[in-house]
């Protein structure tokens, strides 16, 4: 009574198969996608965020957004260790 028919086993197998193919395409799209997408920054944009930050320094700079560094982290001179 437990015997597996062949068709079963057949229909499992394919569907599996479409399944998998399926997540391989969706994965290989997006690594596509990754891999194309144009994430530069111009120097436009960091010399506006450089002017914007000013003494202070810039943490970060994306094509989106313009971090500065906070007042108390910045030290001109590397030799000196920062107050306490």
């Amino acid at each position: 009574m437990n015997e597996s028919h062949p068709e079963d086993k057949m229909l499992i197998q394919t569907v599996a198969n479409a399944i998998g193919k399926s997540i391989a395409f969706i994965c290989l799209t997006i690594a596509a996608g990754m891999l194309f997408s144009t994430c530069t920054i111009d120097a436009q944009t960091i010399q506006e965020c450089e002017a914007a930050c000013g003494s202070s320094g810039i943490k970060e700079v994306t094509a989106t957004s313009c971090e500065c560094l906070p007042p108390e982290t910045y030290n001109p001179d590397p030799f000196v260790l920062p107050q306490r």
